[in-house]
């Protein structure tokens, strides 16, 4: 089987909507299959829904079912670490607000399990952000990656502040943005309304929270237009039992898309909810655009599962493809720009020099080329720019 049809099989075993088609799955089939489960963090879900699937190989379910486990503890871990960093905020005088992974596994899913994160993300106006930074910082948080320009410039330019290690080991991303500046990336991103965000959150629980539509347009704006999918199929689900759980306020939520250019996106998203979650599960708006037509919709289920290490050269690749040259050329003489911002530049010398570190990036890059699925997903990307900015 290849792998347009591997990702498709997958995809169905994770909805609810359709059974699917592995009876003809070969033991490699499977090994791949497993294997992109796992890039992408499914192992728990995927052992929610196939717990009794006999025709799924022993050895897949014994390690999902581990994931799962695994996966308990890790959210146990990660709420104790939640709260005792925004206690510790609080009592500094700010008021963070926690953001997607937070929320959907405590309050979304019917287990907090089933819903995996990388990291916790809190959000701060931007003119608190330093001084929470500053703060953690004094009560044993570790930076975990030198900055590559100073804190100030980050605020200014970046969405979120140098990833910190927590003293219990969770890495934690203080944002002030919810979205990239636009020209940041090398495509474009809809602009955030941080300030409206903060001001209509939550209390849930103790923490704060965006409120469930702020949500719903955060998780489709940071898929769609920041990563270009590559946060995976956890999408479908997030968007799913939010929906299922929480009153959504699609006037508002239709009319944000249109004013914020991100009408196509959040199309884009419902269309492949219904699809794996049933049309029931998402009720119609008048409000809404018409639904993508098909062959975006097969761009992006391909798109969702796209290959995660290969996505940085795969991007800059595309960005190419599609007259992104202005882009490429900054990043290789280092320089941090935003539209409307004055920029800066990273110091390249700890790595070779600027012209070292764009020899290493090009070299990268060509071997990268080199696989042909590597070059279907730069197509891809490209295809599929051309569709959302049209």
């Amino acid at each position: 089987m290849d792998a347009h049809r591997l990702r498709r099989v997958l995809l169905d075993l994770l909805g609810t909507v359709r059974d699917p088609e592995f009876e003809t799955l070969t033991a490699e089939n499977w090994a791949d299959l497993a294997a992109m489960a796992e890039l992408h963090r499914l192992g728990p879900l995927l052992h929610k829904r196939c717990v009794e699937a006999q025709a799924i190989p022993a050895q897949h379910r014994s390690a999902w079912q581990e994931n799962y486990r695994a996966a308990r503890l890790t959210a146990m871990a990660l709420d104790a670490d939640l709260r005792d960093c925004v206690a510790l905020l609080e009592a500094g005088g700010f008021a963070p607000v926690a953001l997607k992974g937070a929320f959907l596994a405590r309050h979304a899913y019917p287990d907090p399990a089933l819903r995996p994160m990388r990291d916790l993300d809190l959000l701060l106006p931007k003119d608190e952000v330093l001084a929470a930074y500053s703060l953690l910082l004094a009560s044993g948080y570790s930076q975990l990656d030198a900055a590559k320009i100073p804190l100030e410039q980050v605020i200014r330019l970046e969405q979120h502040m140098p990833a910190l290690q927590m003293p219990r080991g969770s890495v934690l991303e203080l944002h002030m943005r919810v979205s990239e500046l636009a020209g940041r990336l090398e495509y474009a991103t809809p602009a955030g309304n941080e300030a409206a965000l903060i001001a209509r959150a939550v209390c849930v629980d103790g923490l704060r929270f965006p409120d469930p539509t702020d949500m719903l347009a955060h998780l489709v704006t940071h898929a769609v237009y920041g990563h270009r999918f590559d946060c995976g199929p956890l999408l479908l689900s997030d968007v799913h039992w939010l929906i299922a759980g929480h009153r959504i306020d699609w006037s508002r939520f239709w009319a944000e898309a249109r004013s914020g250019e991100w009408e196509r996106g959040a199309s884009l998203v419902i269309a492949l909810v219904r699809d794996y979650h049933s049309v029931a599960a998402v009720p119609a708006h008048g409000d809404e655009p018409p639904a993508p037509r098909a062959a975006i919709l097969d761009l992006a289920r391909d798109l969702l599962l796209q290959d995660y290490q290969a996505k940085k050269f795969a991007r800059t690749a595309a960005a190419m493809l599609t007259g992104g040259w202005r882009h490429v050329l900054r990043r290789s003489a280092g320089t941090v720009a935003a539209d409307g911002a004055d920029s800066t530049r990273i110091d390249r010398r700890a790595e070779g020099g600027r012209l070292r570190w764009t020899l290493r990036q090009l070299g990268a890059l060509w071997h990268d080329l080199r696989n042909p699925a590597v070059r279907e997903q730069v197509r891809q990307l490209a295809q599929f720019r051309r569709w959302i900015e049209s």
